[in-house]
């Protein structure tokens, strides 16, 4: 039973061993260990600080990105808009030259066609002149006095004529 129920004597020495010991703890263990718990609270609270400001300055960059994007987004589809209006623009600049040019051919050509019938036809009046000229000459040549005569020479001459 000397096992299970110590005698007083240890009893008494234990105890004041355990309060000598609990003293001297408490006087020199204790604040060192409640000082490092303190420093370590405080590295928790200010990791932790840090971790919530740093979430907080994600988030905002995170806002800014989105926005940014909504701009650069805007921005691509105005820079697309003012192409396409751009390429309208120099396409229809390419179908008015285009069409100044064919208007300026077209009207070269009939300058050219009026001026070649202007010359045929002034060529056509030489000829006719000339062949009035002949006929007049044969007519002379003939019988003046003769009026059905010089009418038959003349529609014969002219219908020799090629025109």
């Amino acid at each position: 039973m000397e096992l299970v129920m110590p005698g007083i004597g240890v009893l008494f020495w234990t105890c004041l061993i355990f309060l000598l010991l609990f003293f001297m703890l408490k006087k020199w263990a204790f604040p060192v260990i409640n000082g490092m718990l303190k420093k370590r609270e405080e590295k928790i609270s200010t990791a932790l600080n840090q971790a919530e400001a740093t979430r907080a300055e994600m988030e905002r960059i995170q806002e800014e990105n989105k926005t940014m994007m909504a701009q650069a987004r805007t921005e691509r589809e105005k820079i697309l808009e003012e192409a396409v209006q751009i390429r309208r623009q120099i396409e229809e600049e390419s179908r008015d030259k285009a069409k100044a040019e064919y208007e300026r051919m077209m009207l070269s050509a009939k300058n050219d066609i009026e001026r070649e019938r202007r010359m045929a036809v002034e060529e056509i009046k030489n000829q006719v002149a000339s062949v009035a000229l002949d006929v007049a000459e044969k007519v002379l040549g003939t019988e003046l006095s003769d009026q059905e005569r010089r009418q038959a020479l003349i529609e014969k001459e002219l219908k020799n004529v090629k025109l």
